[in-house]
């Protein structure tokens, strides 16, 4: 059976105050001799007790780590739940396995290529627990702690597959604490009530499938990326040219206009200098009669 590992804690010097230091403190964080943080809830970032846990649950501001609660559904509580429903007797379920690592494997699948969007994932677990605190857990670790905080941006309140996603920070990064070594081992004596994580087994080649078609997802919009910013680029620079032409089309409008004018200028001085000309000889005509 699974159980929460221990650590021995020398005695304080004397006069040391028994060794409850700074680093005494840090030392037992998230251990069972920690009275004051749950150690469940920093190994495994679930607790039985939920919100009446006696000790503090420190829900990180940040963390590579994204938890999906309850995302997935559990194929047994989805039974159990439709023979209740039916007033069957829970005893009387039975569940197709290959069917059930079907659907799983199709799961895991889409919601991989889902979070591969918002960059590099370190990990995906998909938890087999069948507590309410655990039962469909999903987390996953990004290598980055913006794309996790981008994730959980876009993902909190989603709806995926009909159901609305609740997604938070996770204190768990090192998933070996957090994982059951017997149930790794096949043979957890608390089956799916363990309060450590069952994690879904998944073939490694459909892992290193997913994540070279995420890669080559993400070369593919960073192309995309590139060729709409040369694109834009382009389009700014063809502006830039109509906007020349445009200018230089006026300029050579106001000049023609302006030459134009000076011309009509020209005939209207010459028109005045001919008026009086032909009147003086109009006058002399008129005294030579």
């Amino acid at each position: 059976m699974s159980s929460v590992g221990r650590e021995c804690v020398p005695a304080g010097p004397p006069g040391g105050g028994g060794g409850r230091g700074p680093s005494h403190l840090a030392r037992i964080h998230g251990t069972e001799e920690d009275k004051v943080n749950c150690p469940f809830y920093f190994k495994i970032g679930a607790c039985r007790h939920g919100d009446r846990c006696s000790r503090i649950h420190h829900r990180p501001a940040f963390s590579q780590t994204v938890l999906l609660q309850h995302a997935y559904r559990h194929p047994v509580r989805e039974a159990e739940l439709r023979a209740a429903a039916e007033g069957r007797d829970a005893a009387e379920v039975r569940v197709d396995g290959r069917r059930a690592r079907e659907d799983f494997l199709t799961f895991y699948e889409d919601l991989h290529l889902e979070l591969a969007k918002f960059g590099r994932i370190d990990c995906l677990s998909v938890c087999d627990n069948l507590g309410d605190h655990m039962v469909g857990h999903v987390y996953c670790k990004f290598f980055d702690e913006e794309e996790a905080a981008d994730a959980l941006q876009i993902l909190n309140g989603r709806y995926y597959a009909g159901r609305r996603m609740e997604a938070e920070f996770s204190p768990v990064t090192d998933f070996r604490e957090a994982r059951c070594r017997d149930y790794d081992e096949g043979h957890c004596s608390r089956g799916g009530f363990c309060n450590f994580m069952h994690v879904k087994p998944v073939p490694g080649c459909l892992i290193r499938s997913l994540e070279d078609e995420a890669e080559d997802d993400r070369r593919r919009e960073e192309h995309e990326r590139r060729e709409r910013r040369r694109r834009d680029r382009d389009r700014g620079h063809d502006r830039d040219r109509d906007r020349n032409r445009d200018r230089t089309r006026r300029r050579r409008s106001r000049s023609r206009s302006r030459s134009r004018s000076r011309d009509r200028s020209r005939d209207r001085d010459r028109d005045r200098e001919k008026r009086p000309r032909h009147g003086s000889q109009s006058g002399s005509r008129s005294r030579d009669r």
